[in-house]
């Protein structure tokens, strides 16, 4: 039996509105109603990283020569430590050091006295010496100028001020400075991890 035009046209779409039922069910065209939001949670958290992903790309640069700038200035600040292998010889530098200071600031030193050599942070040991001294006020002034530009890195401490003469201005000063040297080479002062058994 021949099949006839109106037929022809009603398998047709027939066949059309199947394959269109067949796309909408396995979610080609439309997302099903229930796995929308999980699929819209899923599609925004991936943008989400990839905006993430593009800010990290573009502080890349930054966060590279921020690396650098902090990488030289920790190589400048190293070659600022005491050079002294050993905390008995850093102290002995540090009573060069600080006697050269005093007398370019054209000031006599009286006494000095080294204080234990301590642990400063977890890369660094502090090397204190103490020295007493009396000095006009603007010796003393510029003596602390020194100690702060000093090639090595020094640091005042403690400091006792008292009136020597009230006549010349003088004052009797008891100051700790303190230089620094890699705790490497104090290795007693390196804390060792503790075992738990």
């Amino acid at each position: 039996m021949p099949v006839s035009d109106r037929d022809r046209r009603a398998l047709l779409l027939l066949g059309v509105g199947f394959v269109l039922f067949l796309l909408l069910q396995t979610d080609w065209i439309l997302p099903a109603p229930g796995a929308s939001a999980s699929d819209l949670g899923s599609v925004e958290a991936e943008q989400n990283k990839l905006l993430l992903a593009q800010t990290q790309v573009r502080q890349e640069p930054l966060l590279s020569a921020e690396y650098r700038s902090l990488k030289s200035l920790e190589e400048s600040l190293e070659d600022r430590l005491l050079e002294s292998e050993t905390a008995a010889l850093a102290q002995a530098e540090m009573r060069e050091r600080v006697g050269e200071l005093l007398e370019g600031a054209g000031i006599s030193m009286r006494a000095s006295r080294f204080t234990n050599v301590k642990a400063e942070g977890e890369d660094f040991a502090q090397v204190p010496l103490i020295v007493d001294f009396t000095c006009d006020v603007t010796r003393f002034v510029n003596l602390l100028a020194d100690i702060a530009n000093a090639q090595e890195i020094l640091s005042t401490r403690e400091v006792k001020v008292s009136s020597a003469s009230p006549k010349t201005k003088a004052v009797r000063v008891e100051l700790t400075i303190s230089g620094y040297l890699p705790i490497t080479s104090t290795p007693e002062l390196i804390k060792k991890p503790q075992n738990r058994s």
